[in-house]
């Protein structure tokens, strides 16, 4: 933090936040800066909060808090990991969260993806602390936690609000009980809906309309067309789209339909979107499949790939060739191939580590469905990162041990 200027990072969408903050410090928190309608008020409203504190040290406050919050939240969940019999994944788990380079470094970027990827631990660990309780005086707090972070992850980011909505209902359905059930539910979509409807409120007051954001036709557009490959750099036209409100603006409802309808009438365009924007969701931050907004991860700076290709148009031509491309893929399969084998083998084992399994799996499926309906970018799969990485990191044992022994042994977690 010390020695990056300002003290913090850019993330991809940084000018555009702070731009909202700008205008939240001159007009307060109604304030009716066009761009807080456009991006989701959320994010700015949280760092306007921080300048009460100090505008000055704005930088040190966002990287400090979002550092803290990433790091508390991953030692929570591997505590509540330490309680399971997965406790001889912890170390492991806990250093590759520590290390990984993009999670460490992203908690210094202004943007929403490491804030969100702590709520995700936060979540998760939550969850395994409930699901660990004996007692239920605990569990109404419990519940609470994980509808407040819930909440916090759909104020930053409302495309949040779907993935919340689905990891309550896979909460619910491995609790047994109909009355922790209804709990669950009613509390966590009742605490969520706090963040949207403060936001629909807060733009009702700024500028009369009674919605979130107006961005979501607009990236679904961008990701849709006859021509264009899927990502985030469209090309070709645009998909047809004729305004239905009396003004004759094309509003940003009109067009989420508008693309909506013509998935359904190109099935494969379609197909072949969905397969572009799958690599591009899983693809590495550099590389010649690398596909995506994450040209400010702070990694970038210091990754040795990137150093060896801007040494000489050799270096640079071996690594976004055949044999970059051949690497790349293995990258991006490989890693899959690790997710779920972690997956399926926890989902195998039934019990307590079935639903760690599928409450570990949700919010990164979510994000990946959301991104075929959007745009392939892999700065998308960010926030569920370290969940991803906790499966990965025991689909790599697993298959270590299968190589080791001939055999998925159903006893190995003592020597994990």
């Amino acid at each position: 933090m010390a020695n990056t200027p300002g003290h913090g990072w850019l993330g991809a969408d940084g000018e555009s936040y702070l731009s909202g903050v700008d205008g939240l410090i001159a007009q307060g928190y109604f304030s009716d800066k066009e761009i807080l309608s456009y991006w989701p008020a959320g994010y700015p409203v949280l760092i306007w909060l921080l300048t009460k504190v100090s505008l000055v040290n704005i930088g040190w406050l966002i990287s400090l808090i979002q550092s803290f919050f990433y790091a508390y939240s991953s030692f929570y969940f591997t505590k509540q990991l330490s309680q399971t019999k997965l406790r001889n994944f912890v170390i492991p788990v806990a250093l590759i969260f520590a290390i990984n380079p993009t999670l460490s470094l992203s908690s210094l970027s202004v943007g929403y993806e490491s804030p969100i990827a702590s709520c995700m631990l936060m979540t998760v660990g939550l969850i395994i602390k409930f699901k660990l309780s004996k007692t239920g005086t605990r569990d109404l707090r419990l519940i609470l936690g994980v509808g407040f972070f819930a909440a916090l992850a759909s104020f930053m980011q409302p495309r949040w609000l779907l993935t919340s909505l689905v990891i309550a209902v896979v909460w619910a359905l491995t609790t047994t009980t109909r009355k922790q059930q209804a709990l669950i539910f009613t509390v966590v979509i009742g605490v969520m809906a706090i963040a949207p409807l403060s936001l629909i409120q807060r733009n009702a007051v700024a500028f009369q309309k009674n919605i979130i954001s107006t961005n979501l036709g607009i990236t679904m557009s961008i990701g849709a067309g006859p021509d264009t490959s899927g990502g985030y750099n469209h090309t070709g036209p645009d998909v047809p789209c004729e305004a239905k409100s009396p003004n004759g603006k094309v509003t940003d409802s009109d067009l989420t339909k508008c693309v909506l309808n013509w998935y359904l009438k190109n099935p494969v365009e379609t197909l072949r979107l969905s397969w572009n924007k799958s690599i591009f969701f899983w693809s590495p931050w550099v590389g010649p499949v690398a596909n995506g907004t994450m040209a400010r991860n702070p990694w970038l700076k210091i990754d040795p790939i990137v150093k060896i290709g801007s040494q000489n148009k050799t270096t640079n031509s071996l690594i976004n060739g055949a044999a970059g491309k051949a690497t790349s893929a293995t990258w991006v399969f490989g890693g899959i191939l690790l997710l779920m084998t972690g997956f399926i083998w926890l989902a195998s084992r039934g019990g307590l580590f079935k639903d760690i399994g599928l409450l570990a799996m949700t919010p990164i499926a979510v994000s990946f469905l959301i991104s075929l309906g959007t745009i392939g970018d892999h700065r998308f799969r960010l926030p569920t990162m370290p969940l991803s990485l906790f499966l990965q990191v025991l689909g790599a044992t697993v298959l270590y041990r299968r190589l080791k022994t001939g055999s998925f042994s159903t006893t190995f977690e003592a020597s994990a």
